[in-house]
């Protein structure tokens, strides 16, 4: 009854530890809970007070497709500042969150046949949203005794006529790996070199 398309997903097994976590607290035990990335305080009150003021002012309504125009202005202000990249309001998309994003480049660049490299460990749900794509996840191992980073010769040694995107993210999550500029450059000269597409996921930037 499902599409193939559906099947390809399992259950999350982040969230799978986490109703563990759930359970063994209801039992009385004492759980220290590294699964999902849930923060440990309140909403600020900034946040809150926001909110309430956006939905008193009825500010509830359908908004454009790319997102509001003043939020996309302030993205791309930020860019600016913080990270030297200059870029126009139609090359800004805002979503409901990284996972959206994510899932939704992956429908936009992948397909059946495609080859997209992770470099592993990596965040869970990555091969889970290539897959949804029709495409084939291929994890690179990295090592502890290289920081978990991905080195350039070991992305060199992955890419086959198939391969259509590295996902890199940075700092690693779930091992934290950092990267030094020349690292990094070592990385995208292979990507350029071999004209395969960086998807650069940054939500730990700050």
């Amino acid at each position: 009854m499902l599409s193939d398309r559906v099947n390809r997903i399992a259950l999350s097994p982040t969230l799978r530890i986490s109703a563990r976590a759930g359970q063994m607290r209801a039992q009385g035990t004492d759980v220290v809970d590294f699964s999902a990335g849930e923060p440990d305080f309140p909403t600020p009150e900034p946040v809150k007070r926001a909110a309430k003021a956006a939905i008193d002012a009825n500010f509830t309504k359908y908004v454009a497709n790319d997102g509001i125009p003043e939020l996309k202005a302030a993205i791309v202000e930020k860019f600016l500042k913080d990270n030297g990249l200059k870029y126009d309001l139609n090359e800004i998309i805002v979503s409901t969150g990284a996972k959206h994003s994510l899932l939704n480049i992956a429908l936009s660049l992948f397909g059946a046949g495609d080859d997209v490299l992770i470099p592993s460990p990596c965040w869970v749900s990555y091969p889970y949203q290539i897959r949804m794509a029709g495409a084939n996840p291929v994890l690179i191992p990295t090592r502890e005794e290289h920081g978990f980073r991905l080195r350039a010769q070991d992305l060199a040694q992955a890419i086959t006529p198939n391969t259509k995107a590295l996902i890199l993210n940075y700092p690693g999550n779930p091992t934290g790996a950092l990267y030094s500029r020349d690292e990094l450059q070592a990385l995208a000269d292979v990507c350029v070199r071999e004209q395969i597409t960086v998807i650069a996921d940054e939500i730990y930037e700050k």
